[in-house]
């Protein structure tokens, strides 16, 4: 299943993933992929303010791995493997540590670089630029520098379970899908 949405804004960027927020589980491992400052972080911190985190989140683009407290007992894992270049340097992180235990939702910016590692389901958010001239389900791009695309695909029926959900509270939320 594919879902593509049209993000006019940052702020519109936070609150698609404040509404994803929803539909998670602990243990769930989502990848994001995209040109940079396309929204991966951006969308994150809507699932964080959805899951009631209250410290700022910002990229680990040095760091790697940012942890951050949902609640006594769940964590938000967010990583970002932009400056690492194969899957020795990536599992060096310790990113393994929070693959598969308890209480833990995984967010993995330039996922594709661990997807052939992980054995579980995944789901696969792809986020980009639009360009003036394209034109996408009726949408126009005004300001190239806010406007976004974003793909969210699966093809397990786990996640495809999750993103009907997720539709049906985009379309109450007035987000076009």
């Amino acid at each position: 299943m594919i879902i593509n949405i049209i993000s006019n804004s940052p702020l519109q960027t936070q609150e698609i993933g404040k509404i994803f927020s929803k539909v998670l589980a602990t243990n769930d491992i989502i990848l994001l992929d995209g040109e940079l400052g396309a929204g991966k972080t951006t969308f994150i911190s809507g699932i964080a303010e959805g899951f009631g985190v209250k410290e700022s989140l910002s990229s680990p683009s040095f760091t790697i791995l940012n942890i951050y407290t949902v609640n006594r007992k769940k964590k938000l894992v967010h990583a970002d493997f932009y400056r690492l270049d194969n899957i020795d340097e990536i599992l060096g992180t310790g990113i393994e540590d929070y693959l598969y235990t308890k209480d833990k939702y995984i967010f993995i910016e330039w996922g594709s670089k661990i997807r052939s590692y992980l054995k579980t389901d995944c789901i696969e958010i792809e986020f980009n630029y639009i360009l003036k001239s394209e034109h996408i389900n009726g949408y126009v791009d005004q300001d190239p520098e806010q406007v976004r695309s974003i793909a969210f695909k699966s093809e397990s029926k786990y996640w495809g379970e999750k993103l009907v959900i997720f539709k049906k509270l985009l379309t109450r939320n007035a987000l076009n899908v």
